[in-house]
C-alpha cells in the first residue's frame, strides 16, 4: 500500500497537499473589510434585479427597505413629483450626510447636499433615465488626513404607470488611515443587465 494511503489531502492550486502539512486556512476563509464592503453593493444590486420589471426598471412599490443590505443611514432616496421638475430628496441617511458635508461648512443642507451627492454618485437625472445601475469607486481625503475609500450605486425605479420616478443611492466605504494618495478621478460604471434576466410584469 502506498505511504499516502489513508491520509486526507487538500487540493490547493492544483497541487495535492497533505492536510497535516497545510497551513491554517481560517483567516483565508474570512473576507476582508474591502470584500465585505463590496459584497453589500452587489447584494443590493442583486435584490434590485430580482424585482418585477417594466421596460424602464423595477417597480418601486415592490422594494422593501428591510431587504436592503446597505444600512439606511448610508442611503438616499430621490423622487420626481407628478408633472416633472427636478428630483426631490425624500430621504438622506444621517451618516451619509455627515460623510459628504464639506469641511467647515455652516450652510444648510439644501445649499450643498445636491452637489455633494452628484460628485459622489454621479448624474442623478441620467441614472434615473438610464434604467441601469450605475456604480462608482473613488476616494477623498477627510479633514483628519485619512482617506475615505468608497463605492456608490444608483438604482432607478418606476411607478405604477411605468414611468421613471424614484432613485435609490447607497454608499459603502472604509477608512484608510494613511494620507490620501494620488488616485484617478471617480468614473461611473454603467452595468449591463447580463447577470440575471429581469422579471417582466
Amino acid at each position: 500500500m502506498p505511504a499516502a494511503a489513508g491520509r486526507r489531502f487538500l487540493v490547493e492550486a492544483g497541487v495535492l497537499t497533505p492536510q497535516s502539512q497545510s497551513p491554517d486556512r481560517t483567516a483565508a476563509r474570512e473576507p476582508s473589510a474591502a470584500q465585505l464592503e463590496r459584497r453589500l453593493t452587489l447584494r443590493l444590486e442583486g435584490y434590485w434585479l430580482s424585482l418585477r420589471w417594466s421596460g424602464a426598471g423595477p417597480f418601486f412599490h415592490d422594494f422593501r427597505p428591510e431587504r436592503n443590505p446597505i444600512p439606511w443611514s448610508d442611503c438616499f432616496l430621490a423622487w420626481r413629483a407628478d408633472g416633472g421638475g427636478e428630483l426631490a430628496l425624500d430621504h438622506v441617511g444621517a451618516r451619509l450626510a455627515t460623510l459628504l458635508k464639506p469641511a467647515g461648512s455652516n450652510l444648510a443642507e439644501p445649499e450643498w447636499l445636491p452637489q455633494a451627492l452628484a460628485l459622489c454618485f454621479g448624474d442623478l437625472e441620467a441614472a434615473l433615465a438610464g434604467a441601469l445601475p450605475v456604480r462608482r469607486e473613488a476616494s477623498f481625503r477627510r479633514r483628519d488626513g485619512s482617506t475615505l475609500l468608497y463605492r456608490s450605486i444608483l438604482l432607478p425605479f418606476v411607478d405604477w404607470d411605468r414611468q421613471p420616478r424614484y432613485l435609490l443611492g447607497g454608499l459603502t466605504y472604509r477608512l484608510d488611515p494613511e494620507p490620501a494618495r494620488e488616485a484617478p478621478n471617480a468614473a461611473a460604471v454603467v452595468v449591463p443587465l447580463w447577470r440575471r434576466k429581469p422579471r417582466l410584469d
